[in-house]
């Protein structure tokens, strides 16, 4: 879509934590609050990593330090107007965005080492530019959570941009799916539970719970760590894990239990405040190999009733199908944008099948076969329904209409943002070094 002069980061990207060398000082102060040479740097660097070699630097950078600077105006509106934001909340962003981190770092050792920092360290270092961006983002909702447009403006914002600048969209799908899953023999959980239950006598006995999790438990991101989670807060695990561990005392071991991943027993290592380090051992009971044939089997009936017109895929998925995505009409979700709309490129991975798909030789409308997919802690079959697919094409009305409306709509909250923020620079103590006066701003920062 249309191009936005600056960058505005309301909140922080999962690459907070990058580091820079860049020897700091003071570049700017807006009300009491300075930007820093090295927040300049680090956003640079970030967008070079992102995007590769970048061409004129000097212009990118003050693009970057005018979206810093509307920033900080918007930390000293949230001064003015006694915006606050409590120690929960700010816990709460960190505990999130490092989580997300050590995920993709692969473990929370990693990430350490990556770092240099222990955890607690990184959230000690990071913890007041959490409240900041948080403080940031209040403001930003506030000045545009009224901003609206209407499918005429979405036209006429569509019809402004050139048509050699539309940009390009990849072939796309959305599906349906119908789901069935196979069901655990209640034999096959109380050997589970029987087994788990082995482990906690032995525990009590004297034997190492760490031991016996690095053994036995199914979690493989905890197990090689002798069971043991971190610390989190209320609102990381399931609640059925966490009314358990967070009824503990330190050392407590439960009994068995149940969540969705399966059985567990918990160990509570360590109480601060709010947070709590524990370990666990998992063990999850397995589908018999005939009951996942007779899945199939119900799936495949399913199919050729639905070929033979005897009912159609939408009341199939209504009658049967036992997944969430019931609740929205057999919808599949893709996790990394929210939205129903799958690129070729990615679908098995995103989708995570087990039997890999050949996505390119079904049409629009064409039913997928059972196939065999990883749910969160289990195997279910499934047949997708391919309900678009879209080619390569240049961004147009009819078949983007989403997307068109979702940058429209964002082009509208920026004009807003930066009508406020042109109207409260006047009123604001503004300076900044002079190594940048010779910036194209687009507003008037060094109120000539």
């Amino acid at each position: 879509m249309k191009k936005i002069f600056l960058i505005i980061a309301l909140l922080i990207s999962s690459n907070l934590f990058s580091q820079t060398n860049t020897l700091d000082k003071v570049i700017a102060i807006v009300g009491k609050n300075m930007i820093k040479l090295s927040e300049l740097e680090t956003s640079f660097l970030q967008q070079r990593q992102q995007t590769g070699i970048v061409e004129n630097a000097f212009d990118v950078k003050c693009d970057i330090l005018e979206g810093l600077l509307i920033n900080k105006l918007m930390l000293h509106q949230a001064e003015i107007d006694s915006i606050k934001v409590t120690d929960e909340q700010v816990e709460r962003e960190l505990d999130r965005r490092l989580m997300l981190m050590m995920r993709q770092a692969g473990s929370k050792e990693e990430l350490e080492r990556q770092m240099n920092k222990s955890v607690n360290e990184l959230k000690e270092y990071y913890k007041d530019i959490i409240r900041e961006n948080l403080l940031i983002n209040e403001v930003n909702q506030k000045l545009t959570t009224d901003v609206k447009i209407t499918p005429k403006e979405v036209e006429e914002y569509y019809n402004d941009i050139p048509k050699d600048s539309l940009p390009i969209v990849e072939q796309e799908y959305e599906f349906k799916q119908i789901v069935l899953t196979p069901q655990i023999s209640n034999e096959e959980k109380e050997i589970i539970k029987e087994r788990l239950n082995g482990y906690r006598d032995r525990i009590l006995k004297g034997d190492k719970f760490s031991t016996l999790a690095a053994l036995y438990s199914e979690d493989p991101g905890s197990a090689k760590k002798g069971g043991e989670l971190g610390f989190f807060t209320r609102g990381f695990m399931v609640g059925e894990f966490e009314a358990v561990a967070f009824s503990l005392r330190e050392g407590e071991i439960s009994p068995v239990f149940e969540t969705k991943y399966g059985f567990h027993i918990v160990q509570l290592i360590e109480r601060r405040g709010d947070q709590i380090n524990c370990r666990h051992i998992l063990l999850q009971p397995q589908v018999s190999d005939k009951e996942l044939l007779r899945t199939k089997k119900k799936l495949d009936s399913i199919y050729n009733e639905i070929k033979e017109n005897k009912i159609s895929f939408e009341d199939a998925i209504k009658q049967f199908s036992d997944d969430d995505s019931k609740q929205t009409g057999g919808l599949i979700v893709n996790p990394y944008n929210a939205s129903a709309r799958f690129q070729k490129e990615n679908i098995n991975q995103v989708m995570e099948n087990l039997d890999k798909i050949d996505f390119e030789k079904y049409n629009q409308g064409d039913i997928i076969p059972s196939s065999l997919f990883k749910t969160e802690n289990s195997k279910a079959y499934r047949l997708i329904k391919v309900v678009l697919k879209t080619p390569k094409h240049k961004v147009n009305l009819k078949d983007d209409y989403d997307k068109v409306y979702t940058s429209a709509l964002e082009n509208a909250k920026t004009n807003a943002l930066l009508l406020w923020a042109n109207k409260t620079i006047e009123k604001t103590y503004i300076k900044l070094d002079s190594s940048y006066n010779d910036c194209s701003f687009k507003l008037n920062w060094i109120k000539k």
